[in-house]
């Protein structure tokens, strides 16, 4: 039942094996830059809030779902930050940064709990209620800022600074949001339910499973996770904007197809998105090497996320209904040969 669940084991090997050939090669073309440790955690701390976004499409994926307002979301709640630890002033010191820390996450979970109730009370597919919500929050924070850069006073540049065991504490906080979030989905019962929602929603409602309650804590999460990844951002610039970070949603819900999540729901490892971000990470510093400081580079970069995003959706596509197909099959021949000796 948990291998049903996690899709095809395949699908991690070769991404390994991608992981592996991109550090090879990169480490063969730029020796003396690409695999030193200044390198590498310079990738780590770009690898964190991406990373973490992914995570929210990727528990919105296993649910059947998708939250498109994830960087409008990160976003407001950076501005919300910045916009309380101004007015607590410098002298608030840790108090100061305790809760500006706390009010954007409050933000997050507030925006998540909207997104979950209007898709659960509305049942309406959650693209256009997430897009809706999405210029909602932009609206709102463009209002509140009129479209200007926020700065903050400092109070959360440390956690962009330190480092655990030498990895940038921003990636210790990303790996540490995704244990909990794979060990949640694959050993409690709201898990099996994100699961068993994702695979039908239908069969779910039928089953008398907490549908509604889901979907709420499911997007919750995804808010509260956005929030988390608009402070790592903010930590990083000390700085917020309503505009900030507008290719991360593509790249994120890349990062979690190339992890293997399932865009329809009920199957996949959230824990492959560490292997799906590494790579990604590792292919946008290619990129950036073959381009080097061509003025068209961000065109270019956006161009081939965007290629890639539709061919791995279509593969993806083409896998699920190849294996759906094959199992008709062999549901098929097994009916055929249980009644054979009867027929006899």
């Amino acid at each position: 039942m948990i291998e049903a669940r996690l899709g095809p084991r395949a699908h991690i090997v070769l991404l390994g094996a991608l992981v592996v050939v991109l550090a090879a090669t990169l480490s063969a073309l730029a020796p003396s830059t690409f695999p030193t440790l200044r390198n590498v955690q310079s990738m780590m701390g770009q690898i964190a809030p991406l990373a973490i976004l992914a995570i929210c499409i990727g528990i919105t994926f296993l649910i059947g779902g998708i939250d498109l307002s994830i960087v409008a979301v990160a976003n407001t709640a950076a501005i919300t930050a910045a916009l309380v630890g101004e007015a607590m002033g410098p002298e608030a010191g840790a108090l100061g940064m305790l809760t500006a820390a706390v009010s954007a996450l409050v933000i997050g979970l507030l925006a998540g709990l909207l997104n979950g109730f209007l898709i659960s009370i509305l049942r309406v597919h959650p693209i256009p209620i997430t897009l809706g919500t999405m210029s909602l929050f932009i609206g709102i924070s463009t209002g509140i800022t009129d479209g200007a850069t926020v700065f903050g006073n400092g109070y959360l540049s440390p956690l962009s600074t330190a480092t655990v065991a030498v990895m940038p504490m921003t990636f210790v906080i990303f790996l540490g949001l995704l244990a909990i979030c794979t060990v949640i989905t694959l050993k409690t019962h709201t898990g099996f339910h994100m699961f068993a929602l994702g695979e039908s929603d239908k069969v779910a409602r039928f089953a008398r499973l907490p549908v509604g309650r889901t979907i709420l804590l499911t997007y919750g999460a995804s808010g509260v996770l956005a929030a988390i990844a608009g402070l790592i951002m903010f930590s990083s610039t000390n700085a917020a904007n309503v505009s900030f970070a507008s290719s991360y949603l593509m790249q994120a819900i890349l990062i979690a197809v190339v992890a293997g999540i399932n865009p329809y729901g009920g199957t996949g490892r959230l824990w492959a998105i560490l292997l799906a971000a590494a790579a990604m990470q590792m292919l946008q510093t290619g990129i950036n090497m073959a381009l080097g400081s061509w003025s068209g580079s961000a065109f270019a970069s956006n161009f081939i996320w965007g290629v890639l995003l539709i061919a791995v959706l279509g593969l993806s596509k083409w896998l699920s209904t190849r294996k759906r197909r094959t199992r008709e099959v062999e549901v098929e021949e097994k009916l055929e040969n249980a009644e054979a000796p009867e027929r006899a």
